[in-house]
């Protein structure tokens, strides 16, 4: 029975785990072909190291671990960590705030261009809002100047309308007074010449008056 239990005492002492342990912030850790201080030192390994453990030994207080090319090792077990060490996790602290500032100084230099164009784009808005109110404006005063040509336009129709209908009036007056004029000169004539021919028939009917009452006088003494 006592050699049963020192068995599994001793299956339990190497027993293998599949976990990952770290090297603690030691400056420099001693990794030893045994499990005792007394095994040669085969290799050293800095803070913050990442390690495998193959197993652990609970009685020896060691761990065999796999070094980089195979090569496995013991160290002892307090020298190691769950987590890595204040000073790797430091180093990652700041790569990665380093990291978030050179993102963080790109979105604000992104930000400043945005910022820029924007400024740029509301200039123009204001400008093209200018030139838009300004285009309105000679569009209304076009329009108006249209009206007023086409008004214009029919004034002038009208007025040489009007134009024409007193020339038309005119030549019919005056085609008017050109026949009043002929027949006025026509009834002259007619006067005239009854006038003559008045005077004529007294010229020849006048002495024969007067011959008959003549002779009639001496006739009567």
């Amino acid at each position: 029975m006592k050699k049963i239990l020192l068995i599994l005492t001793l299956l339990s002492s190497s027993f293998v785990f599949a976990e990952v342990a770290y090297v603690s912030d030691e400056l420099e850790i001693m990794v030893r072909s045994g499990k005792s201080p007394s095994h040669r030192i085969i290799a050293t390994l800095k803070s913050g190291k990442r390690l495998n453990i193959i197993e652990k030994d609970t009685a020896s207080g060691y761990a065999k671990v796999q070094l980089q090319g195979g090569r496995e090792g013991w160290i002892l077990t307090r020298l190691l960590n769950k987590i890595p060490s204040a000073k790797a996790r430091l180093a990652r602290t700041e790569a990665a705030l380093q990291k978030l500032q050179g993102i963080n100084k790109n979105a604000n230099a992104k930000l400043s261009s945005l910022s820029e164009q924007k400024g740029s784009l509301d200039t123009k808005s204001t400008e093209l809002e200018k030139l838009n109110a300004s285009l309105s404006s000679e569009l209304t005063t076009l329009k108006q100047t249209s009206d007023n040509a086409v008004q214009t336009q029919e004034e002038r129709d009208q007025l040489l309308q009007r134009v024409v209908n007193i020339e038309r009036e005119f030549e019919t007056v005056k085609r008017e007074n050109d026949v009043l004029k002929s027949s006025n000169s026509q009834d002259w004539f007619l006067v005239g010449a009854g006038v003559l021919l008045l005077g004529i028939f007294l010229g020849f009917i006048l002495p024969k008056i007067s011959w008959r009452k003549k002779s009639s006088w001496e006739s009567s003494f």
